[in-house]
């Protein structure tokens, strides 16, 4: 009779073990995914673009994912195939990458599936509204989700950082604030949340996503609805008197980017 039990006990485990072996997704893109939303400014355009990095790396930066992306008017589908092999390689440790631009979304939701190589497929809901975009999954298999909810650039932002090339001056970072209040642009408080390219906490204060230099960047966010000319007239001006302490980098809205040591 034990010996009995013990073979049915036995037969039970190697059921179940079956079992799960089977449901258990194969994951034939070989790595697990991070996927990123980010929005893509050009002039007034706005469009939602998806980007998908793999947490492995290979020895040449320049590896793509291959995709296919599907829109419907109630749905978007992406599917990432498989890593690809540059025909050229750049020497260099890195994720393979795949950027998705699904498009410029009007106000609503949308149904959402990503699947991920052959036997991986995750389904859920986006959710479009004029302040952001909302990713609610079901299941995150074979993926790590980096952004639930972005928020979008507001219609007149301006945002960059002032990197010390040296020691940080304030002196500097005053005088370029007050430049830019007398060209028009204002200190708005902004909502807090991931907007891609920066981040704002819950005082208002903006950080930007990735920091570079040993000395830490003053960073700034404001409104401006001014001619964009004037910007680049005072980073200029910036970088001829100030352009061994100092470099700046400012973005607009409407996709613009002023680098101060590009001008002269």
């Amino acid at each position: 009779m034990k010996l009995t039990l013990r073979a049915l006990i036995f037969c039970l485990v190697g059921l179940f073990a079956c079992e799960e072996s089977a449901d258990e997704a194969i994951n034939t893109l070989g790595t697990e995914v991070d996927v990123e939303m980010k929005e893509y400014l050009e002039g007034d355009q706005r469009s939602l673009m998806f980007k998908f990095f793999t947490s492995r790396d290979f020895g040449c930066i320049n590896h793509r994912i291959s995709y296919n992306f599907q829109q419907e008017n109630s749905g978007l589908a992406i599917r990432l195939n498989e890593v690809e092999e540059p025909a050229a390689c750049l020497k260099a440790m890195g994720p393979a990458s795949a950027f998705v631009n699904v498009g410029s979304l009007n106000i609503g939701e949308y149904e959402f599936s990503l699947q991920i190589g052959e036997g991986i497929t995750n389904t859920g809901m986006l959710n479009v509204t004029p302040e952001s975009y909302q990713l609610v999954l079901n299941a995150e298999a074979g993926m790590n989700l980096q952004t639930i909810q972005l928020q979008r650039i507001p219609k007149n932002a301006l945002w960059g950082s002032v990197q010390f090339l040296d020691k940080r001056s304030d002196n500097i970072t005053n005088s370029f604030v007050n430049q830019l209040s007398k060209l028009g642009a204002t200190q708005d408080k902004f909502d807090k949340g991931d907007y891609g390219f920066f981040e704002v906490d819950a005082s208002g204060k903006v950080s930007p996503k990735t920091v570079t230099g040993d000395v830490s960047p003053f960073t700034f966010l404001m409104n401006y609805r001014g001619d964009e000319t004037e910007l680049v007239a005072l980073l200029s001006d910036i970088n001829r008197n100030y352009g061994d302490e100092v470099t700046i980098r400012l973005r607009t809205a409407k996709g613009s980017e002023y680098r101060s040591w590009d001008l002269h």
